[in-house]
């Protein structure tokens, strides 16, 4: 999975919210639209994730920017606003108990993403200090050599 795009989370809760708000008014389902409030509950692990600063790597967090934390921070609205907006839409349109099933098969599929975006973070970070302990060793190695020959060169 790629770096969470920011900027693109709060589009994407308005998207997967207004295609839902029209599936539930058209008398969707409820098994066929779980799909898509697990892809909301995906965003909404994202936005959590980018609220934490694990969405990018070391190199990023240090150049994070106030922007992001603005988008961070539209995302969580949009989140919250469509949450608001689906809960009134699947209590006045939905069958009977369809939020409250919609409400604990998003918590389950919230901690699912969040566990795999906080292991692939995880593996992002162990492979970043890896290749830092390499090439840390390697300019040691290189400059220590460096420093022998010329020494070496020094003494005669």
């Amino acid at each position: 999975m790629a770096i969470v795009e920011v900027i693109a989370l709060a589009g994407a809760v308005t998207k997967i919210s207004s295609s839902i708000s029209s599936a539930v008014k058209a008398g969707k389902d409820v098994h066929s639209l779980l799909p898509a409030f697990g892809k909301l509950a995906q965003v909404e692990a994202q936005i959590n994730l980018a609220e934490s600063g694990k969405h990018k790597g070391f190199l990023g967090r240090l150049t994070s920017t106030e922007a992001d934390a603005f988008e961070i921070a539209s995302a969580k609205m949009a989140h919250k606003q469509a949450q608001s907006d689906l809960k009134s839409v699947c209590q006045l349109y939905g069958p009977p108990g369809m939020w409250d099933l919609v409400v604990q098969e998003q918590a389950a599929a919230r901690v699912r993403k969040r566990k795999a975006l906080e292991e692939e973070a995880k593996k992002r970070d162990k492979f970043f200090f890896i290749m830092s302990v390499i090439l840390g060793g390697t300019v040691f190695i290189i400059g220590s050599g460096f420093m022998f020959y010329g020494a070496s060169l020094l003494a005669n």
